[in-house]
């Protein structure tokens, strides 16, 4: 059977468990999965990109988008743009603080769900946040995502591995968990060589000092 939908994805892991007292739980396990792969996999599948931010002169701290993992670049669209580098949240507030005279920000840190710029902006320009993004869960009315088209694996040994509490001292639980860390890893490695190229760099916004 094809892993290619939510469907699809229970009754698979069903017939792995081979438990019909687990079919209850089966969404469950989809779920922890999510939750785990949320926490380790980071594919270029789970990269967007949110312009909704426009900064506000004197203001320094912005909410994060719905969803927000991990920033892979903050950038301020000055003219020429601006990419912004990260700093720890203890060097941030000893370099920068609201009442320094505003101006094009040059650092970004993160402190719960907010990101803070330093400099604080003096001007209205949109900040262009890319980060990775919490998956998009399967549900009986949205029976697909990115994930499991292009990684079904780690759906089926991840659901599988979750089933561990139930399952006990069942021998097959090594064989998914190991399973479970081989495809996560190599999708992170893949993602991560599908995202280079072997043709030169080019700088295509400001690097900031």
């Amino acid at each position: 059977m094809a892993l290619d939908t939510y469907s699809n994805l229970k009754t698979t892991i069903a017939n792995y468990l081979n438990r019909s007292d687990l079919t209850a739980y089966l969404a469950d396990f989809i779920q922890l999965t999510e939750t785990r792969l949320n926490r380790e996999l980071r594919v270029r599948e789970l990269i967007t990109t949110d312009t909704s931010i426009t900064t506000v002169s004197g203001t320094q701290s912005y909410s994060l988008p719905t969803g927000f993992i991990e920033a892979t670049a903050i950038i301020y669209q000055s003219n020429p743009y601006r990419t912004l580098r990260f700093m720890s949240n203890a060097d941030f507030y000893n370099k920068y603080n609201t009442s320094q005279t505003a101006g094009l920000p040059t650092y970004f840190t993160i402190v719960g769900t907010k990101v803070l710029l330093g400099v604080t902006p003096d001007s209205a320009k949109t900040l262009q946040i890319d980060y990775y993004k919490k998956i998009t869960a399967l549900s009986d009315s949205n029976t697909s995502n990115d994930i499991l088209t292009n990684y079904p694996d780690l759906y089926l040994y991840g659901a599988l591995a979750e089933s561990a509490p139930f399952l006990m001292q069942d021998e097959r639980l090594n064989t998914w968990a190991t399973l479970y860390k081989e495809a996560l890893a190599q999708a992170n490695e893949a993602s991560r060589r599908g995202s280079t190229t072997t043709s030169p760099l080019q700088m295509s916004t400001t690097q900031v000092a």
